[in-house]
């Protein structure tokens, strides 16, 4: 049996900062009580809230892309109202905001026995935006695109010939956390080299590859971690033999580590093509698709 509990979204519109959480409590108590005495189960109640956003340094203000317009907005502009959301990938001709917002949550309840429990849980959605500068840094484009889209979109800007390249006469070290199949992240580094890829962890989980074994790169869900943290995130790297962390790796990571990896890829996969004479080869299978110009896109008003 599920039980539904209904609350007006205006009274949370204009609550107090203490509204919210009494009248929450209220609403966990009367389902929690339903749900003891007219089932045994649980009860799932969404519930909108007040509006939350967090930066890369924690809260901040509802983030609005209104200002943005291809042609005319300054990378300066973009600093000053976007400043909040950079993720530090260093790119000339390239901005990569990022948050995290929350205008919802969950009350839950289980009860059995003539007993209950129950808790309240805020559910969290994570946002980016790409914005692109010309040369004398107006924005020429920009797209706000959720998760899921962020390694190919990165790897479109990168297969385009845009941004620095990787200096890999030394290797880069990266430092990740691993996590492993049960669960628990264990601190490792990964180490980009022009010929190998290794990652160090401990003697039964480090390896050392050709980086032409690295099947692709994706953002993955799993272990998700807190999501009102708009820093890192989970990637998972296929690859095309097994390793001894097996056949793939998830690890957590922030931007510009996925900028970097994104990059490493497009590279060495360009020197393979390179060295087999076929030029006209797949650059990289996360490389697909461009920058959507401002004035095809609305990315406006973001909560």
């Amino acid at each position: 049996m599920k039980l539904e509990l209904s609350l007006a979204p205006r009274a949370f519109e204009s609550c107090t900062k203490f509204g919210f959480p009494r009248r929450a409590a209220v609403a966990m108590s009367v389902a929690l009580v339903a749900a003891t005495f007219l089932c045994q189960g649980c009860v799932v109640v969404p519930v909108r809230a007040p509006t939350r956003t967090n930066g890369l340094a924690g809260k901040m203000e509802k983030v609005n892309l209104d200002f943005l317009q291809a042609g005319k907005t300054t990378r300066q502009e973009v600093t000053e109202k976007l400043g909040e959301t950079d993720t530090s990938v260093k790119d000339n001709r390239l901005f990569l905001g990022r948050w995290a917002s929350s205008k919802w949550g969950v009350l839950w309840m289980v009860a059995g026995n003539n007993t209950g429990a129950g808790g309240w849980n805020r559910a969290w959605a994570r946002h980016n935006v790409l914005i692109s500068f010309d040369d004398q840094d107006i924005v020429q484009e920009f797209r706000q695109l959720p998760d899921e889209d962020l390694v190919k979109q990165l790897s479109a800007w990168v297969a385009e010939g845009h941004g620095q390249p990787l200096d890999l006469s030394a290797p880069i070290e990266l430092p990740v956390d691993h996590r492993h199949g049960s669960g628990r992240c264990i601190p490792g580094t990964l180490v980009l080299s022009s010929d190998s890829l290794e990652f160090r962890e401990d003697e039964k989980h480090g390896f050392k590859i050709p980086p032409q074994q690295i099947r692709d790169i994706q953002l993955t869900s799993i272990g998700h971690g807190d999501k009102s943290d708009a820093r890192y995130m989970n990637e998972t790297i296929h690859f095309m033999q097994k390793t001894n962390v097996g056949g793939k790796m998830t690890i957590r990571v922030d931007v510009p580590t996925v900028m970097t990896l994104v990059k490493y890829l497009a590279q060495t996969r360009s020197r393979q093509q390179l060295a087999n004479s076929n030029p006209a080869g797949n650059n990289s299978s996360v490389s697909l698709g461009t920058l959507i110009p401002a004035r095809t896109r609305d990315a406006r008003s973001v909560r």
